[in-house]
């Protein structure tokens, strides 16, 4: 997966994208569903064990700024290629404790704008080898 990173004035408006379409209420989707075969969904999994709604979700992606935005990168899902993801983290407190938050979200342009929230989980820096980097963070 190729990383890098978008100006401030892009992450900015991927940003304004991101809160029209929650504020909106409409073409907003979350990856809970579980997926096929051995793999796990890390988004599924902290939704049941917390008990955290979409409704939360939403509030926290809603609040997410320029300072939050890791990097983004190139989708890999071979149907999906010529799409971009966005990778962000946030510390929140969520049921009783604070976690570092890796956000990856996709906005998908069909007739209107999708906003799918594709990862919603604790950080995990053993999985991608280090924790996320904040390029803009002050």
């Amino acid at each position: 997966m190729a990383k890098y990173r978008k100006t401030k004035d892009e992450v900015n408006r991927f940003l304004e994208d991101v809160k029209a379409i929650i504020l909106k209420g409409t073409n907003l989707q979350i990856n809970n569903k579980p997926w096929k075969g051995n793999r796990v969904n890390k988004t599924l999994t902290y939704m049941a064990e917390t008990g955290i709604s979409l409704e939360d979700i939403k509030n926290v992606v809603y609040e997410l700024k320029l300072p939050n935005y890791s990097y983004t990168a190139d989708e890999t899902n071979a149907y999906f290629k010529e799409e971009q993801v966005w990778i962000f983290g946030i510390t929140k407190n969520m049921v009783d404790k604070e976690e570092d938050l890796y956000i990856k979200l996709k906005i998908r342009v069909f007739e209107n704008k999708f906003l799918l929230i594709m990862s919603f989980h604790p950080e995990e820096p053993g999985v991608y080898n280090k924790k996320l980097e904040f390029p803009y963070k002050a």
